[in-house]
């Protein structure tokens, strides 16, 4: 048998970059990463003219990684060492396509490296992508590098790192681009404040991009914007301040609460406290330390996330979980530097621990500040929330010596460490930023629960049934037999009564939303009927004025056809009419009742044809009790359609207004009909005036010029009587009639 060996295409790599990478932002991305992993603490990208410069400060790239690692596609080394080497992060760059991604950017590269084990060796490499030929070998493509001692072509490179310069670019870069390089790399990203102190930064959570592109509008704006939106997806803000506190100032604590947070809070709401150092009432010190307050001055600010559900500006909850976790807790800093100590890695706060512990009640809050509940269990936790501290050792350091404090009273840095020294002043720091997060505890514990029991006052009388029943059952054992067999009884059956009760609003709530729907487009037809009548008459004058020149009955006809309807039509728009001007909704006076019944007969009768409507039996003077126009119209319309209705199957339809006084000042109006009359006794037709009883049938032949129909009338009828103090109810009829209907009020007496 004899062996052969497989050989790779050099175009190879540009289909593996477009298949693998396919998108520009993600080869850049790629690059940032690689920094990462190299432990950089800084990454600069510059976007120049047909170039791009990635270029960061970490450990750089030796002659033998070169080798072994950016000449090999696919190296599993980073996959391998899982960490990074001296500042142990979680490797994230792919298996070894870095190199993929700057052939899919550009044509041209070149790669400067200096090493922190030797920076005095130079790595220079450049590659010609151009010179890659379909048909040929991958191992004849030439990459050319060297290694020459203090740079080269005279750049002297004074810092440890790593730079790429891509030249021809091989796609164009605008704003939408760079937001979505921002948003793949935004979670490596440190939201720390950048350090002045070079000397010591540094630590694994220090990682700054810059970027830098003039040509490219809005770039670095796009660029921030998630991680920017991170920070305005907070549900609660702490925040607090001290001012002279040595002086005797007191500390001041603000937590703000946003709409929706606890679940069901109607609008944001805001608690504050003030109070004296130090915050814990337990001294925890040797006598011999400062009992007062040891701390002058300290400001603070603490967010709280909800780490669950969807997120504001489409941010991926488990990515901000896992930002959070890298980078949240509070930090604290000393005239802007960080120090490392306090955050996402140490409990400095005690919060993790006394979750742990269960807590169910803070040792530093007031009694008064005190609620009901286990409310320390609502404590966030530090994954939870990301929070600054600002402080100024040594304006603490002035103070106390101004005020001949005891040495070592006030916030100072243990030496040789980026921590603070473990004394009074820093208790009294930690007790008030903790007094900040037990308090939030105690008024989201307060909110929470008066949420509920708004929500539980609105809820449903059966599901409160229902509730009880459960709580009844759950302390069973505790109650004699009989006693629960009967409680539970009552509660079921309540629960059952409320239930159909519930039913029965539902199916009238169903209906009220498009008799309301109804209303809106009756008042849009009043306008509508307006624009043509202006159309409809003058148009009726002009064709009686040519029919008569030509003679021709047919054509006078048709004029007054038109006239006629447009007379209908000025008749159907006196229906809406009081509810149209301001005056006759809002204004109140004492109307008079035979020309408010005028008005609602003109503007029904086009949709009464062939009934016969009376009302000569109203005296001129008999007056409505106080009340608007719109309010008795519609109470005289309603009368009318519940009359017509009555009548469409009987042999006349015929309907009559009289009215009166009585004695000891009694006012009466009666409206009676030759309809079918009641299907129940005057005693039980009280019954008729409940919302949607429909209790009248009419024929199918007549349905059709029926009005309403939907069980309201009477409802409003009733509605709009007992506003005004009046009496309504059916009566005896009148000799002649059917059914008779009668509204009664105290006037004025005869």
């Amino acid at each position: 048998m004899k062996s052969a060996t497989f050989t790779v295409d050099a175009a190879l790599l540009q289909e593996l970059g477009e298949r693998i990478i396919g998108r520009s932002y993600i080869a850049l991305a790629e690059l940032i990463k690689n920094a990462y992993d190299a432990d950089a603490t800084d990454c600069r990208i510059e976007f120049r003219e047909d170039e791009i410069v990635i270029e960061d400060n970490g450990h750089g790239m030796t002659e033998q990684e070169f080798h072994e690692h950016w000449m090999r596609i696919g190296t599993t080394h980073k996959s391998d060492a899982r960490e990074s080497r001296t500042l142990r992060r979680q490797m994230t760059g792919s298996k070894g396509i870095g190199r993929l991604s700057v052939q899919f950017l550009a044509d041209e590269m070149t790669l400067e490296s200096v090493t922190v084990n030797d920076p005095s060796r130079h790595l220079y490499v450049l590659v010609d992508w151009t010179s890659v030929r379909r048909g040929e070998d991958l191992d004849t493509v030439s990459v050319l590098w060297d290694t020459p001692p203090g740079g080269v072509q005279g750049r002297i490179v004074k810092k440890t790192g790593t730079r790429i310069v891509l030249r021809k670019l091989r796609a164009e870069w605008n704003a939408d681009e760079i937001k979505k390089l921002g948003q793949d790399i935004w979670v490596l990203r440190s939201p720390f404040e950048r350090t002045a102190d070079k000397k010591t930064a540094g630590t694994a959570l220090d990682f700054y991009i810059d970027i830098d592109a003039p040509q490219i509008k809005g770039a670095e704006k796009a660029f921030n914007e998630l991680q920017v939106a991170l920070f305005r997806n907070w549900r609660a803000k702490i925040e607090g301040w001290l001012r002279d506190g040595r002086g005797g100032g007191q500390a001041t604590v603000l937590v703000t609460f946003k709409e929706g947070y606890p679940d069901g809070l109607e609008r944001s709401k805001s608690f504050r406290e003030t109070m004296a150092l130090p915050v814990s009432e337990v001294p925890s010190r040797p006598s011999g330390e400062a009992a007062g307050a040891a701390l002058d001055r300290t400001r603070f600010q603490v967010l709280i996330f909800k780490a669950t559900g969807r997120q504001p500006s489409g941010i991926p909850v488990q990515e901000m979980r896992d930002y959070l976790y890298r980078f949240g807790n509070v930090s604290v800093y000393d005239s802007g530097f960080r120090l490392p100590y306090y955050g996402a890695e140490h409990d400095w706060l005690n919060v993790a621990r006394d979750q742990g512990r269960r807590r169910v009640s803070s040792d530093l809050l007031p009694a008064r500040l005190n609620v009901e509940g286990r409310y320390l269990l609502d404590l966030p936790a530090p994954g939870r929330i990301f929070g600054s501290v600002e402080i100024d050792t040594n304006h603490e350091h002035a103070v106390a010596v101004e005020a001949d404090a005891e040495p070592g009273t006030y916030l100072q840095i243990q030496p040789g460490r980026d921590r603070l020294a473990d004394n009074a002043a820093f208790e009294q720091l930690r007790d008030l930023v903790r007094f900040s997060l037990d308090f939030y505890a105690s008024r989201y514990r307060l909110l929470a629960t008066q949420t509920l029991e708004t929500k539980r006052a609105r809820e449903e009388p059966s599901k409160q049934f229902r509730r009880a029943a459960t709580t009844l059952d759950r302390n069973k054992d505790a109650i004699p037999s009989i006693v629960y067999r009967e409680v539970r009884g009552e509660i079921v059956a309540a629960e059952k009564a409320a239930k159909i009760a519930e039913e029965a609003i539902d199916r009238r709530a169903v209906l009220l939303a498009p008799l309301a729907t109804a209303g809106m487009a009756a008042l849009a037809l009043n306008h509508e009927l307006a624009r043509e009548i202006r159309l409809l008459e003058p148009a009726a004058r002009r064709l009686a004025v040519v029919a008569a020149k030509l003679e021709d009955p047919e054509l006078a006809e048709i004029a007054a056809s038109l006239s006629a309807g447009a007379s209908r039509f000025r008749g159907l728009q006196e229906l809406f009419a009081p509810l149209v001007t301001e005056e006759d909704r809002e204004a109140t006076g004492r109307f008079r009742v035979a020309a408010l019944i005028q008005t609602a007969i003109r503007a029904m009768a086009p949709l009464m044809r062939g009934a016969i409507l009376d009302a000569e039996a109203v005296p001129e003077d008999l007056r409505f009790p106080v009340g608007s126009v719109a309010e008795w119209n519609a109470l005289v319309q309603n009368l009318l359609s519940n009359a017509w209705n009555a009548t469409l199957d009987s042999e006349e339809a015929r309907i009559s207004f009289d009215g009166g006084w009585r004695g000891k000042g009694q006012e009466w109006l009666r409206v009676s009909d030759t309809g079918v009359g009641l299907d129940v006794s005057l005693e039980e037709s009280v019954r008729l005036f409940e919302p949607f009883e429909r209790r009248l049938h009419i024929s199918e032949s007549n349905r059709s010029i029926a009005m309403g129909g939907q069980g309201l009338g009477l409802a409003m009828v009733r509605m709009i009587a007992r506003r005004r103090t009046t009496r309504a109810a059916f009566v005896r009829p009148r000799t002649g009639f059917s059914t008779s209907f009668e509204l009664s009020w105290k006037g004025v007496s005869k």
